[in-house]
């Protein structure tokens, strides 16, 4: 029998690929995937605090650096907060790579999945994460 290797990716298995564990520096500031993206959400004026203020509420839109971008980025932006990730952990990109697929048991509670990002990475490459974000990485660039 086919033995399928799944990699649970959430702070129910392993940490390391969990949003609210996993911690890059971003424009100066270290601090967790989860809070970065969550505390980029803008609910018309109301800006979170903290990542409760925001999760799985649907912003009006999302800033990254004071510039303010449409929904239709936001899954780019996570993408690429993981790509930042595990840029700097090859450690964990050469464990990832031993898996069949990849799992997150609270998916479905939001648009974004840190299991679908770091699936997409593994199988897909790098490449792909960043030709796919490339729209958000342009618009980024010149605003």
């Amino acid at each position: 029998m086919i033995q399928i290797k799944i990699l649970e990716c959430s702070s129910k298995g392993d940490k390391r690929f969990s949003a609210f564990y996993a911690k890059v520096t971003i424009f100066g500031k270290f601090d967790s995937i989860e809070n970065h993206y969550q505390l980029s959400k803008r609910f018309g004026d109301f800006v979170p605090s903290t990542w409760k203020d925001a999760k799985g509420k649907t912003p009006t839109h999302f800033e990254v650096k004071g510039k303010s971008f449409d929904l239709k980025y936001m899954s780019m932006w996570y993408d690429l907060l993981w790509v930042k990730y595990l840029d700097v952990h090859p450690e964990l990109l050469e464990y990832a790579a031993t898996f069949d697929d990849f799992n997150d048991i609270f998916k479905g509670k939001s648009i974004n999945c840190q299991a679908d990002s770091i699936r997409k990475y593994i199988k897909q490459g790098r490449s792909k994460v960043i030709e796919d974000g490339k729209d958000f990485i342009d618009l980024f660039k010149t605003k």
